[in-house]
């Protein structure tokens, strides 16, 4: 006897809780109406609300539409389509004009940077053609001193690798121009350094020449005084051509640094 009390009060029990649950929002042929809300905004059942059947919850498709999809019905395929509205596209971010314009500038001045590497390298390469010069014109010195037959065909090869180097140094200084310099000078490059080094290497090339002239002189004559001058003016052209070389290395690594560690 008190076992069929129990399951009669555990079915009345089922009972006022499905009773509990219509009570709320109603129901609809017997089936407890569940409300249906869209950001807290409740939404309009029509002719068939939402309800809980069978244990699941059903929600008419006709809801759908008031979030803004697309529903239609194909009678003949037994089918509907849905097409849910696409989510809003998020504005475009707000472009840093302030921090675009820095990595502009960081930009340019590394490739300044850069430029005066290169001029630099290029005046290392310069001092070592005149190197090269230097040398044969010193081997033709010896060989005229020694007595050596090949003294007049060495003077041509030296005078050949000096036009080599005199031509170099003639493209460069073409190149830097003022507004190449004031560009350096923009970006805190010492433009300065830069036409002290080339003046240097001018004055070096202007001696070797002086050099190469009094050498043929004494190729041809045997005076001693022209070869005194050759002497003279070798030392001077070794001298500038010492101290750009050492102001093109110099400035090579100060700037070839400056990339790498910008």
């Amino acid at each position: 006897m008190k076992k069929k009390i129990a399951v009669l009060s555990a079915t009345l029990l089922l009972m006022a809780g499905a009773v509990s649950a219509s009570g709320l929002n109603g129901d609809y042929k017997g089936n407890p109406i569940v409300k249906v809300t869209s950001n807290g905004k409740p939404l309009e059942a029509g002719e068939v609300p939402a309800m809980i059947y069978d244990g699941n919850t059903l929600v008419p498709i006709s809801l759908l539409r008031q979030l803004g999809a697309s529903v239609t019905w194909d009678g003949d395929a037994y089918q509907v389509d849905v097409k849910l509205p696409e989510p809003p596209t998020a504005p475009p971010a707000a472009v840093d004009k302030s921090e675009v314009t820095m990595q502009q500038n960081d930009a340019k001045k590394l490739k300044k940077y850069a430029a005066a590497a290169e001029l630099y390298l290029k005046l290392q390469t310069l001092g070592e053609s005149l190197d090269s010069a230097r040398t044969t014109i010193r081997l033709t010195a010896d060989a005229m001193n020694a007595g050596k037959a090949e003294a007049s065909s060495l003077i041509s090869i030296a005078k050949t690798s000096y036009f080599k180097a005199n031509e170099m140094l003639t493209s460069l200084t073409k190149d830097t121009t003022k507004s190449v310099y004031d560009d350096f000078d923009k970006y805190g490059i010492n433009s300065s350094q830069i036409m002290f080094t080339l003046t240097d290497y001018q004055e070096s090339a202007r001696h070797y020449q002086l050099a190469l002239d009094y050498l043929d002189k004494y190729v041809r004559d045997k005076k001693a005084s022209d070869y005194n001058e050759y002497l003279n003016n070798i030392g001077k052209a070794d001298d500038y051509a010492k101290i750009a070389k050492e102001k093109s290395s110099k400035g090579y690594t100060e700037w070839s640094k400056s990339v790498l560690n910008f």
